[in-house]
């Protein structure tokens, strides 16, 4: 029988509804995440949080060229650059260099297009651009620590595999 806890998206089990208990708490709920969190509190808590990791970055002078950690300075040190530091970077300069060129760029063409098209949609788009570097970012982390993990395990075990074969071959050798 195959166990259901290792999966990794399970639906929450819940008690039967009930109109007095359930009614207005999961019309508020609905409301509320569909309308303020998602769209407005979502993208300010990341771009606040790859703030504080800039902030961070920079107090410690963790993103340097150091020769002494590692045998590989150079190819450790972009690898911080484009995992600890690039994504929070774009994401927490995408908002105030989107806005203020894009203003610019509306002024010059404001005869051209309407304010909602031509100005609060694609401020709008900038704005939720948070969202999508923070997934591409999450993605690169998955690659990194699942299937690029998974992949040098692969790799060793056929490593292993070869190499007990080939002691095998001698001990089937030695006994003919």
């Amino acid at each position: 029988m195959e166990n259901n806890n290792s999966a990794y998206v399970n639906e929450i089990k819940t008690e039967d509804f009930e109109v007095k208990k359930h009614l207005l708490n999961a019309t508020l709920g609905a409301l509320y995440y569909l309308f303020l969190y998602i769209p407005f509190i979502l993208p300010f808590k990341i771009w606040c949080k790859a703030a504080t990791r800039l902030s961070l970055l920079w107090e410690q002078k963790k993103l340097i060229y150091n020769e002494k950690e590692s045998n590989y300075p150079l190819v450790l040190f972009y690898f911080y650059y484009l995992v600890n530091f690039l994504f929070d970077a774009v994401m927490f300069l995408v908002w105030p260099i989107g806005f203020l060129w894009y203003t610019f760029k509306f002024i010059d063409n404001y005869e051209y297009l309407s304010f909602f098209e031509g100005y609060i949609l694609v401020l709008f788009g900038i704005y939720v651009s948070v969202l999508l570097i923070r997934l591409q970012k999450e993605i690169l982390f998955f690659i990194i620590n699942t299937l690029i993990s998974w992949l040098f395990d692969v790799l060793i075990n056929i490593g292993r595999f070869i190499k007990n074969a080939w002691l095998l071959n001698f001990v089937h050798r030695n006994k003919n």
